[in-house]
């Protein structure tokens, strides 16, 4: 059997399983999920400083004492008093900012509430709702070695947040063999579990201090007065010449004077550029002017033109002084500007058209056209003034630059001044710092080995819960109802020895399975049951049409290991079956048409032998002989063998045993030359389907999934016409 078809056909059998069962299960895992506690971790790490530190000797690091040390500041965290002034401050912080019906940072309103429940009356008098160091040197104070005593009894016994047990439930572990400590912690409280975290972390930086460190900073005081006095001074020198720069409005002296110093260039070479333009300017006026002789003097006199003229000259040398005065970026953005370049342009459009009204004279007195000398001596008339407007505001530019000359060299001397007193305060300064750090690498040489406890990554508030892993069981019921299901009925597929499927029969039996019927237990179905029933006895019969005789009976024999397995009611739809097609059949049944305890029926060699047809019946085409049981009455074998066609009839949902086997073997050996064939009764449906094809009521899903389970999986129903 081809092992895809056989796994689409497994899967689809069991398909309703899968899907009620697993539907069924991780909606039980859904809703039981829901009830699972909130958990909140917070992790936090340390930096140790331990196995990078450098002693002043030189000496090399020893890892045994690095592991001891780490070792240590372990069980510093996790020890009994360490965990127990944890204890106290989460106390006091839940008793001081807990609110009986809303969440807060600190404590959640549930856990405030079971709080209050076992907290005594005598216990929340010592709660001051304004200072939480007040209420926690109450319960410091209160706080007694007695089993009566609260504050004592929820330490030790396993209650939740607050108990040694449930403190020590915090991870702490070094990363490796780095300096860093990681720590964790989890618990159903994200305020709660914040705050356990940041309260270790600062009892244990403490207590570590206080085991480690036992001589004092007086040492170093000198030190760190001097650098104090230091400070103030350069402080003094620092403010001296920023007061200074304020007064002399200088930023960055030597930025200024070298953006000075271009701007001086840049404007020497516009002054330098702008004097060629002119003169180039009035030698061409000149030359035209003694060309157009008195042309000229009437062209030059006219008082628009100079209107113009003189508009042209203003304008140019306010746009140059904006131009200069302003940054790239405000050119552009600028509308007064731009509105005078706009006012600019008209001025030289109206003396163009000014030239083109004086042409009362087309030529000179040499013969040259009027015109075009009238448009380049206005041109150059134009470009006279331009360059000359553009000349006075460079010289105006000019005396500014050295103006700041003047005012900067002073200030240059001054600020070099300052800022060298600046340098020997600075000095001094760190003279005295270098001071500070030999005295301390001198006398704190195991201090700066081991004080290095610095919070890395401070615990911070977690927003989001661990998802009480719920969508994990949740898809974990899924797939394992399901892998669960397939799994067992896989299981069963393998050893189950229920005849239920032609593969299996044919497996336990050794007979080919020719047909299969529905019986009557399908209640789904049972509107069609009958149809169907006419359907796949029609089916059998059609196969065993190829056994009949020409002229004489057929004889087909209907056997059954067992009693009650159908084979009265297989004949009964085989009859009706053939009598449809105009065959007439005759139904020979065991105690009503034949005794079976009679001589001659155990040693009978044909049919004749123990029943013989009536003179009154006509002969039919075919003979059906249904037979007792074979474990219950013995069957005469030459009968058999010589008939037409032999059927052992078995209910699909039977155990086949191995005394079935036993009982069967004589009839297999005894008919291997005569056709004995297997017939399936009260099979499922779709084992029914597996020979006739689909049975009604032909629904588009159920032929869907069909098609699916028959590896149909481009197949259409479209007919061919």
């Amino acid at each position: 059997m081809d092992i895809l078809l056989f796994i689409s056909q497994f899967l689809y059998r069991i398909r309703y399983w899968l899907l009620w069962g697993t539907l069924f299960v991780t909606g039980l895992v859904v809703y039981f999920t829901q009830f699972l506690p909130y958990s909140y971790t917070v992790k936090s790490s340390l930096y140790a400083g331990i196995t990078s530190s450098t002693s002043l000797d030189g000496a090399a690091v020893n890892f045994s004492v690095v592991a001891a040390t780490f070792d240590n500041l372990v069980n510093i965290a996790k020890s009994r008093g360490t965990l127990e002034k944890v204890s106290l401050r989460l106390l006091a912080s839940s008793y001081t900012h807990g609110e009986e019906w809303k969440d807060n940072q600190y404590i959640q309103a549930k856990h405030y509430r079971q709080l209050l429940q076992m907290t005594p009356a005598e216990v929340l008098n010592l709660v001051d709702r304004k200072d939480e160091n007040k209420t926690l040197a109450n319960l410091t104070a209160y706080q007694k070695e007695d089993h009566n005593n609260f504050i004592y009894s929820i330490f030790n016994r396993p209650v939740a947040f607050y108990s040694m047990s449930a403190l020590d439930q915090v991870d702490l572990k070094r990363i490796g063999n780095s300096d860093i400590l990681d720590i964790s912690y989890t618990s159903a409280d994200p305020g709660l579990t914040q705050q356990t975290v940041a309260f270790l972390i600062e009892e244990l930086k403490s207590a570590y201090e206080i085991l480690r460190f036992k001589s004092t900073n007086d040492v170093i005081a000198y030190f760190e007065e001097q650098v104090r006095l230091a400070k103030i001074k350069l402080n003094a020198e620092e403010d001296d010449l920023m007061h200074y720069n304020i007064q002399e409005r200088v930023i960055n002296y030597g930025e200024e004077t070298k953006a000075l110093a271009g701007t001086r260039y840049q404007v020497d070479d516009r002054l330098e550029t702008a004097q060629r333009s002119y003169e180039g300017a009035v030698a061409l006026r000149k030359m035209l002017d003694e060309r157009m002789d008195i042309r000229a003097q009437m062209i030059r006199n006219n008082t628009n033109l100079l209107q113009e003229l003189d508009k042209v000259s203003n304008l140019n040398q306010s746009i140059m002084e904006k131009e200069i005065f302003i940054s790239d970026n405000s050119k552009s953005k600028s509308e007064e500007l731009q509105k005078e370049k706009i006012a600019l342009k008209k001025a030289e459009d109206k003396i163009s058209n000014i030239s083109d009204n004086l042409n009362e004279f087309a030529f000179t007195k040499e013969g040259v056209g009027i015109e075009e000398m009238i448009n380049e001596w206005l041109i150059a008339l134009v470009n006279e003034a331009k360059a000359k407007a553009e000349m006075k505001v460079l010289q105006d530019r000019q005396l500014d630059i050295f103006s700041q000359y003047s005012q900067m060299s002073p200030v240059g001397t001054q600020v070099n001044r300052k800022e060298r007193a600046i340098s020997i305060a600075e000095d001094n300064y760190r003279t005295q710092l270098s001071g500070l750090a030999n005295a301390n690498l001198r006398l704190k040489n195991i201090e700066m080995s081991t004080s290095n406890l610095q919070t890395v990554a401070p615990p911070s508030y977690p927003l989001t819960d661990n998802g009480r892993n719920r969508l994990m069981y949740i898809f974990a019921a899924f797939f394992g109802s399901m892998i669960f299901i397939i799994l067992y009925f896989l299981l069963i597929e393998i050893f189950d020895h229920t005849l239920r499927d032609p593969y299996r029969s044919k497996k336990l039996t050794g007979l080919p399975v020719i047909a299969a019927f529905n019986g009557i237990s399908n209640l789904k179905y049972r509107g069609f049951l009958k149809v169907c029933n006419r359907l796949a006895a029609a089916y059998c019969c059609n196969r065993l049409n190829k056994y009949m005789k020409v002229g004489e009976p057929t004889i087909i024999n209907l056997l059954s290991i067992n009693s009650r397995e159908g084979k009265s009611f297989l004949a009964k739809y085989f009859s009706k079956h053939w009598e449809s097609e105009g065959l007439r059949v005759r139904v020979v049944t065991y105690d009503y048409d034949f005794e079976t305890n009679t001589k001659q029926y155990v040693q009978a060699q044909q049919l004749s032998d123990f029943w013989m047809l009536n003179e009154a019946e006509k002969t039919p085409d075919i003979i059906l002989v249904e037979y007792p049981p074979i474990k219950d009455t013995s069957v005469p074998l030459s009968v058999l063998q010589k008939a037409d066609a032999n059927l052992l009839v078995a209910n699909a949902c039977r155990l086949w045993r191995e005394s079935d086997s036993t009982s069967l073997a004589p009839f297999k050996e005894a008919l291997k030359d005569t056709p004995f064939m297997l017939y399936l009764n009260n099979a499922d449906r779709d084992v029914v389907e597996s020979f006739t094809g689909e049975l009604p009521p032909k629904m588009p899903v159920h032929s869907f999934f069909s098609r699916l389970a028959q590896l149909g999986l481009t197949s259409q129903k479209n007919a061919v016409k």
